[in-house]
């Protein structure tokens, strides 16, 4: 569905801000990134601009006029940075909230100069209630679709639904019995969510088969398995649901029918493919979240930047067995959830540039690169251990999207001291991915790491 995505805890910020002017109506722009490659439109909130009270040349309870001087300088960079306009304003006489004729007058007045201005991108317009909030997107000055959905995405990821879209998920939603337990927990509510999220998981080896199962288990609504390798003997020791049957079977054909078999009301879909191909990973563009459980730094640094550049939060799932000859030196585990407001993988210099590059190459490209010798290695894997570890990532993804109360949105695994530590860090204000100088919310503007063939 349409929706409208932003960072951290800023449409809460919007909501006050405007609602501060109560009882006089309020407004602000907003500049935004547009991902116009998902099946739906996703406008990815920049920057908020409030309308400063000397700009009004009229502002009432019920209505409000900006002065076009106000809105000249934000058109003027919209049309050379690339940005969509959003038009918000608040109702503070009401709970919830709806476009008025007024309104309708207003956008209908305002919206031939704004594609006038910056064209060849959607704009929208959302009003805010007290609590509710009604929006929608135009692709042209004269049509318009409606936004059921708007998102906050930081360590919390919140889901808004407008009044009439929530009352007919609410008439919708079955729980099943098979989650009663979970819903004790999580509430109906809760189980509604994971009923209506989808998920991608991006490598099913032995920590993406043990979330899979987990989410199945979980009652989540759309998954989407991402993996472009065969089950082989290896695999055996770690692979939650391949037996010796399938060995020489697709990882992601495996995955699939396990998850079928536990939650048959889950939606899968499987790509046996790989997260470094353009065609292969534009389908995570269309979910709500992702798992990285993948092996590569080069799938890495393209599920980090998707993160952030696209709004939809990501945890990153590793474990490290370093052993010799049979000794085992350390065992360590990492689970970093990466969304605005959380260090992105580049900011705790999590990502060998190097090793992206080589990763980033085609076959051909290797052969000719001088700087790659030799053969990577396997590296030991236990089930117990990866079990560990992604357990402790679906955790995190049940606490950023339904307030489970754990508050780590890092968390490293220590297991010889048998101690889980939660990791306090800070995005780097002028990182290359995470920052606005960066890549964040800026959507289908920049382009993504990843291999175009």
């Amino acid at each position: 569905m349409n929706g409208i995505l932003f960072p951290a805890d800023g449409l809460g910020s919007l909501r006050q801000g405007l609602l501060d002017h109560a009882p006089k109506e309020a407004a602000a722009i907003l500049l935004a990134g547009a991902a116009r490659a998902v099946k739906d439109t996703r406008l990815l909130v920049r920057e908020t601009v409030p309308v400063p009270r000397e700009a009004y040349s009229a502002q009432e309870e019920l209505r409000l006029v900006v002065e076009p001087q106000f809105l000249a300088p934000l058109l003027k960079r919209a049309r050379r940075e690339g940005w969509s306009i959003i038009l918000s304003h608040s109702h503070p006489f009401s709970q919830g909230a709806q476009f008025s004729p007024v309104d309708d007058e207003g956008e209908d007045v305002l919206m031939p100069t704004i594609f006038g201005r910056a064209p060849s991108r959607p704009h929208a317009a959302i009003v805010l209630g007290r609590h509710g909030f009604q929006a929608r997107v135009r692709h042209s000055p004269t049509t318009c679709e409606n936004v059921p959905l708007v998102v906050e995405v930081g360590r919390q990821v919140r889901r808004y639904l407008d009044s009439s879209e929530e009352s007919h998920i609410s008439e919708e939603s079955h729980i099943s019995g098979q989650f009663d337990r979970s819903a004790r927990l999580f509430g109906r509510a809760g189980q509604a969510t994971l009923q209506g999220l989808s998920v991608a998981i991006v490598g099913l080896g032995g920590t993406g088969s043990i979330v899979a199962q987990q989410l199945a288990h979980l009652g989540i609504g759309r998954l989407l398995l991402i993996d472009d390798d065969l089950v082989d003997l290896t695999s055996l020791n770690r692979l939650v649901g391949a037996t010796a049957r399938d060995v020489g079977s697709a990882k992601v054909e495996v995955i699939a029918r396990q998850v079928r078999r536990i939650s048959p009301r889950t939606k899968v879909t499987s790509i046996q493919g790989s997260a470094l191909r353009r065609a292969d990973a534009m389908p995570l563009l269309n979910v709500d979240f992702i798992m990285c459980c993948t092996d590569t730094q080069g799938s890495r640094a393209v599920i980090n930047q998707i993160a952030y550049q696209y709004l939809i939060p990501a945890i990153d799932i590793g474990v490290r067995i370093d052993a010799l000859a049979g000794e085992v030196k350390s065992v360590s585990g990492r689970v970093q959830m990466l969304a605005p407001g959380l260090a992105c993988l580049v900011c705790q210099s999590l990502l060998d540039p190097e090793v992206v590059r080589h990763d980033l190459l085609s076959e051909e490209e290797r052969q000719r690169d001088p700087y790659i010798v030799g053969a990577q290695e396997p590296q030991p894997s236990v089930i117990s251990l990866n079990g560990t570890v992604s357990s402790l990532a679906v955790t995190m993804f049940l606490a950023a999207t339904l307030g489970v109360p754990l508050e780590a949105r890092h968390q490293i695994y220590i297991a010889d001291r048998g101690v889980v530590r939660a990791v306090a860090s800070s995005p780097l204000p002028d990182c290359v991915v995470c920052s606005l100088r960066g890549s964040l919310a800026r959507g289908d503007l920049w382009n993504l790491p990843w291999r175009t063939a």
